[in-house]
């Protein structure tokens, strides 16, 4: 589709930079990209930047277009490994071959802008530009990694990775609309045996907090090493391995077992050909036999069932009013979403279904006031800001 445009542009990555008038560690918001119609891009150079040194690079997708936020979140990352930091203001939620350009234009500027390394080029993004960068990673040939926050991959199947030429790590919070979707995605890769981790967390669809970005980190710096994409002093791989490890103790020793297993796995898969990891592998088994970690999970696994069910039903009834807004009930709805309340009396699970299933339902219906997606007319946006507003009463004020 556009992937030979993909290809050329990372090509230049080598280019001489040209001279700098940014200053490092302050974040720009809106640097133009010469010879467009006054696009602009988000900017942060770590303290650490030397423009005649070669330097790793993220850029950033950020659904709304809000380049700040987008670089914002990685700025501990940018300082502890040294990456640079892009964000378009102009690349957000809508057409997939309109967002191609947009990053075509400005990757062609900033790898003519900055020395680049070939192999440390990631790709990350929250929610749609999520499934924008890993659309990108699937057509090009030159990204080393994706950072994929709160959403999985595209309807294209183009757009799905097959073949093993990233590295891929998918953050999200466990009351995000599309976590089922992410544990989804962890199965599929998975069976790929693609060199892939998931990182899921206590919060709803959001960028990931700091921590959880840098977790990441850890992992890809981990993997480029192990790749040979760079090289790594003992003292840092060490330390990466201990971070997790204490990441994982400390999730067990709270009850978080769940999220314990999740971290000791990641272990055994990163670090098993560095380290001697027998007492990980030991707690990895030990923790299949307890009790309360297969509660857990099957707690789990009925909250995921219920919230199919759930979702489709919800779903469907809003595609259904939608056709025909002046029709809707919104005491249907009201009922409705007071029974889904109920289920949050029914263990901790079931609450983080019910603010999954509420953010699918108030997504559906806020994505259909973008103008990008979908042509409604003025009764379906009136329908649709009172869905939300029934699902989140401050919606609007």
């Amino acid at each position: 589709m556009k992937r030979w445009l993909f290809l050329l542009f990372f090509g230049h990555s080598l280019i001489v930079a040209a001279q700098l008038s940014v200053k490092t560690g302050v974040v720009y918001d809106s640097v133009p990209i010469p010879g467009t119609d006054k696009e602009t891009y988000a900017l942060y150079l770590p303290k650490s930047f030397e423009a005649s040194q070669l330097s790793p690079i993220v850029l950033i997708f950020e659904p709304a277009a809000r380049g700040r936020i987008g670089v914002e979140a990685f700025i501990e990352v940018s300082e502890t490994y040294g990456y640079i930091l892009v964000c378009s203001n102009d690349s957000k939620n809508g057409p997939y071959n309109r967002n191609f350009d947009i990053a075509n234009r400005l990757f062609t500027h900033i790898f003519s802008r900055f020395n680049v390394y070939e192999n440390q080029i990631y790709v990350a993004g929250f929610s749609g530009g999520s499934r924008l960068a890993t659309a990108i990673a699937c057509l090009a040939e030159n990204i080393t990694g994706v950072i994929a926050c709160g959403a999985g991959f595209s309807h294209l199947p183009a757009h799905k990775p097959t073949a093993q030429n990233f590295s891929y790590v998918g953050l999200c919070g466990n009351r995000d609309m599309n976590y089922s979707e992410m544990v989804g995605v962890n199965t599929y890769l998975q069976k790929l045996n693609f060199n892939h981790t998931m990182i899921t967390y206590d919060g709803d669809h959001s960028w990931p907090p700091k921590e959880q970005l840098l977790t990441a980190f850890h992992w890809l710096e981990t993997q480029g090493h192990l790749k040979g994409n760079k090289t790594l002093p003992e003292a840092e791989l060490y330390k990466s391995f201990s971070y997790h490890y204490n990441l994982a103790a400390d999730a067990e020793k709270n009850g978080r077992l769940l999220e314990a297993m999740e971290h000791y796995v990641r272990i055994v898969k990163t670090y098993g050909s560095l380290y001697n990891i027998d007492s990980i592998q030991k707690n990895v088994l030990e923790l299949h036999k307890r009790k309360k970690y297969n509660s857990n999970l099957k707690a789990l696994s009925t909250a995921f069932e219920k919230e199919l069910i759930l979702s489709k039903k919800l779903i469907e009834r809003f595609e259904k009013d939608l056709k025909n807004p002046a029709k809707a009930k919104l005491s249907w709805w009201d009922k409705e979403l007071q029974k889904l309340d109920k289920y949050t009396s029914t263990g901790s699970e079931m609450k983080k279904m019910v603010a999954r299933v509420k953010n699918k339902v108030f997504a559906s219906a806020y994505s259909r006031n973008n103008p990008m997606l979908y042509r409604s007319n003025d009764d379906q946006r009136k329908f649709c800001s009172a869905i939300c507003k029934l699902i989140y009463p401050a919606f609007g004020n």
